[in-house]
């Protein structure tokens, strides 16, 4: 998704004046936009459909509305850097030297922005954007996203140095065309220099990709080459799958760093698991017997043995009960 900064400093001053009386009437704009949103679908059934029986839903209210998309130029496809040039393998380099997330901040101009419902409650998976602009920063691209917001905006911007979420994931934005824009969750990736700034740039956004998932219960699936199915879509299957636009973002731009969307897909993955993992360990004085426990998963989470568990609850067998409370230690 690209921003054109050379008309900014023209527009700025009177789009900060039209913006500023949308910040007073922000929370009586909020109950009106959401109302003209069409009848939404249940979540779960959002999940099991294919990208065109989810844009068949949409009426043409829905298109109108949310038919929002951020200007890319030509430029999109070009670049000042060598796509011949070998790179080392980037999910190597953020292992090998321990990359880790920046954490996550809350623009505080976020609620300024419009709320409408996602058509499926919420959102159903992620789009990954990047901003085909080279010579623009994270803090830049945010914003100009907030001067114009009308034209185009998404959920959340991931650079080299910091991870921004700058709209609420209870409401969908504006920035993958009329039919993908009442389901999905959208990052960019702002555009690095280095090789470096380029890892721990996609490892944000692969990091937070994760998290979005995780919060809303979506487990990774890559829709790229399953007929746009999936809970982590690029901007380019979007306008494959769907349709509304004709993007191909990040395509071209991970190309240039020798990535691609497997890759990325993979970085999400490993992520997702970290992030379940740490979620499932065990660290309390007490355990709550949940659907699926057993002693030795309870063991695995918590480090202590089978038999210590046992001999703490007074248990004979390794049978457990749903709500069963065993002590830890």
């Amino acid at each position: 998704m690209k921003y054109k900064f050379g008309t900014a400093l023209i527009l700025s001053s009177s789009l900060l004046l039209s913006q500023s009386s949308f910040y007073v009437n922000a929370e009586e704009k909020s109950n009106e936009q959401t109302e003209n949103t069409s009848k939404s679908i249940s979540f779960e059934q959002a999940q099991k459909m294919k990208p065109k029986e989810l844009t068949n839903l949409l009426t043409d209210e829905d298109l109108k509305l949310h038919n929002k998309v951020a200007e890319h130029q030509s430029t999109e496809l070009e670049t000042n850097r060598n796509t011949n040039e070998a790179y080392q393998n980037v999910n190597g380099y953020i292992d090998q030297n321990n990359i880790k997330p920046s954490a996550i901040t809350q623009d505080t101009r976020m609620n300024s922005l419009p709320k409408y419902d996602y058509k499926s409650d919420k959102f159903i998976g992620v789009v990954i954007h990047e901003t085909a602009n080279p010579n623009s920063t994270i803090d830049e691209e945010i914003n100009y996203m907030y001067n114009n917001y009308e034209s185009a905006f998404v959920h959340a911007y991931a650079g080299s140095s910091k991870i921004v979420q700058t709209a609420s994931s209870d409401y969908l934005a504006w920035g993958a065309g009329a039919k993908a824009n009442p389901y999905f969750y959208q990052i960019e990736l702002a555009q690095s220099s280095t090789f470096d700034q380029f890892a721990k740039s996609v490892n944000n956004q692969a990091y937070l990709t994760a998290k979005m998932l995780d919060q809303n219960g979506l487990k990774p699936s890559l829709a790229d080459h399953n007929g746009g199915t999936g809970t982590v879509i690029s901007h380019n299957a979007i306008s494959q799958y769907y349709g509304g636009t004709d993007h191909t973002d990040p395509i071209n731009y991970f190309s240039q760093w020798g990535y691609d969307m497997d890759q990325f897909y993979s970085l999400v993955q490993k992520h997702y698991n970290q992030l379940n993992e740490a979620s499932d360990t065990i660290t309390g004085d007490t355990h709550t017997v949940a659907s699926g426990d057993t002693l030795y998963n309870i063991s695995q989470r918590s480090g202590v043995s089978v038999d210590n568990i046992k001999e703490l609850n007074d248990l004979s067998s390794n049978e457990l009960t749903v709500g069963q409370v065993l002590k830890m230690k």
